[in-house]
Order: structure tokens, then C-alpha cells, then sequence
């Protein structure tokens, strides 16, 4: 099998545009160009027809390396500026994505064959992709190794996301007698001071 062109690769895939609620068509691509080079895929469905894609190897995956496939709009596509490749999504991250399915294939070469690799839909927004494949996980993966533009720095985890709602009740009164009051609004005040002190 010949080896990935990380960089043809990555072209291919900016070329698709890929904003986040169109990412059918970059995600039926990767599906079909995975199964071509032998790996068993899974399409996870997430919503309105757009799906991760999950891809193994003969052996349970102990090792998978995950991005994701939307990117922000506008869409345009790639182009080579000053020895870059330039368009949506090329470092966030469809070059990743194109680096980890190169770095799969060179393990495989050597016989390694316990690796996934895991591209999410609607990474950009709401994160629904990623919590379809946490609900579809397969039992034995030890690490993920998620792709994101890093500066080539090594990060061991990384922040996550907490939604709260917050609902207070109060009293109105007149303004020449506050005190009467029972302000909602102090409260919600006190309660993101609070939030915000939470590291």
C-alpha cells in the first residue's frame, strides 16, 4: 500500500467544505478512503445526516487518534502560499487529521495494529459528534490522542466544557422602598462571582 502524502491528503480534504452542518460530504469521503485502505469504519450517526467516522484495524484499538472534520465558516479552499497550505481547516485541523491517518499507516507498517482513528462532526459547535462517540466507545482503548493546533506543544489534558442554568427568584418593590425587595438579580451577581472564582 502506498504511503499517505500528508499534504495531498490535507488539500483533498480542505477542498470539501466541511462547515460545521455540512459535514456529510468530507465524512462519506474519509469513509470510503479509509475502507479502501483496509480499515473497518463505523459511521456514527450525529444529526441531519452528518456522522463521525470511526475506523480499526484487525485488532482491538488500546490507542486512537481523534480531530474533528467541520471548521468554521467561511468555507475556502486550499492553495500553497509560501511553502503553506492555506484554506478552511487546514491546521484545525484536516492536516492533523491527515498527519494521524499517515502516522496510523506507518505503525500498521510495522505491525502495530491496535490504533483507531476517531473524526467527529460538530467539533465547532455543541460538540455533538464527540459526545455520540463517547456514548459509542469501545471498551479497551487506554488513550486518545486528540488532534488540535498546539504549536507543536504536548498538552495531557485540556479544558473542558460545564453548562449551567441558573434561576433565581425575588420580590419586586418600589424603588423608594428597596428594601421591601428581594433582588434576583444581586443574586445571579453573587452566584457568577462564585463561578467565576472556580478554576
Amino acid at each position: 500500500m502506498d504511503p499517505v502524502n500528508v499534504e495531498s491528503l490535507t488539500r483533498v480534504l480542505v477542498d470539501i467544505d466541511s462547515t460545521t452542518g455540512r459535514e456529510q460530504e468530507v465524512s462519506a469521503w474519509l469513509s470510503r478512503f479509509l475502507s479502501d485502505r483496509g480499515y473497518r469504519v463505523t459511521e456514527q450517526p450525529v444529526a441531519d445526516g452528518r456522522f463521525n467516522v470511526f475506523a480499526q484495524l484487525d485488532a482491538p484499538p488500546q490507542v486512537v487518534f481523534s480531530t474533528h472534520v467541520d471548521c468554521v465558516p467561511p468555507f475556502f479552499p486550499s492553495r500553497q502560499e509560501l511553502g503553506m497550505i492555506v484554506g478552511r481547516g487546514s491546521c484545525d485541523a484536516k492536516g492533523i487529521l491527515a498527519a494521524q491517518v499517515a502516522a496510523s499507516d506507518r505503525m500498521r507498517a510495522k505491525g502495530e495494529t491496535r490504533i483507531g482513528l476517531l473524526f467527529v462532526a460538530g467539533e465547532e459547535r455543541g460538540s455533538d459528534g464527540a459526545r455520540v462517540a463517547n456514548a459509542q466507545a469501545p471498551s479497551g482503548v487506554q488513550y486518545l490522542v486528540n488532534g488540535e493546533p498546539t504549536d507543536n506543544r504536548l498538552g495531557i489534558a485540556t479544558r473542558g466544557v460545564l453548562r449551567v442554568r441558573l434561576r433565581a427568584s425575588g420580590r419586586a418593590a418600589h424603588s423608594s422602598f428597596p428594601e421591601l425587595g428581594d433582588s434576583a438579580i444581586d443574586k445571579l451577581l453573587d452566584a457568577l462571582m462564585v463561578l467565576r472564582g472556580v478554576a
